[in-house]
């Protein structure tokens, strides 16, 4: 169904509404990543069912959209009780069962976006193979699919990973713990949000190696946002497994300062996730870095 004044077939349109609750808030007081990451989603959800992909049809076909790659910017801070929307266009469809979408997240009372979302999803079926698209669903796509004008590609992340594999001895281990079915969709796999949880919790403990005290922060009025994220999802992360993450400082700049999380499978070494961090300190007075 559409939104009153939003035709089937138009570009971008509205694929999320809500506002932030206080449970949602960290200790700096704004909304936790993981909780973006959610709403995008949400979002990218209602845009899969506008091309005839919907959570019915998925459960009947056995199939799912699993995502590839992440990058998601920080813009401006939501709080406690502000209210928002997301609005998603998709930017191209590709042959081998991949889609790029694109969404925007919007303050809905300033007017300002607080945070834009580019994901490539893929189509997979039983055992995670990757599947070509349904008749029906590449030609609603390709109709949708384009230019985006008023979502412009954001510029390259900052090339701060070191090629090849990551040296994962020489990387502090921040966080161990399990994946639980509540972490989960309906079909056992961890979204975003759950692996975005597992990553704040580790940060504290990489802060605390960098001897960057959370208590001597918070005193001296300073507390810390990320920018930007770039996510790589290398293979799906199941209820009931063992993980850990391994994390560590890749550049430190007058401002800025960028960061690198793996989720590790505690039983082979296998990587889950890999993220890169560009986040800054800011004064919680002011709200400015």
């Amino acid at each position: 169904m559409s939104t009153a004044g939003e035709p089937m077939h138009e570009r971008v349109f509205v694929t999320g509404r809500g506002s932030v609750g206080m449970s949602e808030c960290d200790q700096w007081g704004h909304m936790n990543v993981q909780f973006y990451l959610a709403r995008a989603s949400d979002a990218q959800a209602h845009l899969a069912a506008r091309i005839g992909l919907g959570p019915g049809r998925l459960r009947r076909e056995r199939l799912a959209l699993r995502p590839l790659t992440d990058r998601s910017l920080f813009k401006r801070e939501l709080r406690g009780g502000d209210i928002h929307a997301i609005r998603s266009g998709i930017r191209a469809v590709h042959d081998d069962g991949t889609l790029d979408l694109a969404s925007r997240m919007t303050n809905l009372e300033t007017g300002v976006e607080s945070a834009a979302f580019e994901t490539r999803l893929r189509l997979v079926g039983a055992g995670e193979a990757a599947q070509s698209w349904p008749a029906d669903v590449l030609a609603a796509a390709r109709e949708r699919a384009g230019d985006l004008p008023e979502m412009p590609r954001p510029a390259p992340m900052a090339a701060v990973l070191p090629p090849g594999p990551p040296p994962l001895d020489r990387l502090l281990l921040t966080y161990r713990g399990s994946v639980e079915p509540w972490d989960c969709d309906a079909d056992g796999v961890a979204p975003p949000q759950a692996h975005i949880a597992r990553f704040n919790d580790a940060i504290t403990h990489l802060f605390r190696a960098m001897q960057l005290d959370r208590k001597a922060l918070l005193a001296a009025g300073t507390g810390s946002a990320a920018l930007d994220y770039d996510i790589a999802y290398h293979r799906p992360l199941y209820a009931g497994t063992a993980v850990e993450v391994r994390s560590g400082v890749l550049a430190v700049g007058e401002k800025l300062y960028h960061l690198v999380h793996h989720v590790v499978d505690s039983s082979d070494g296998g990587l889950y996730t890999s993220i890169v961090v560009a986040a800054l300190f800011f004064d919680l007075k002011q709200r400015k870095s």
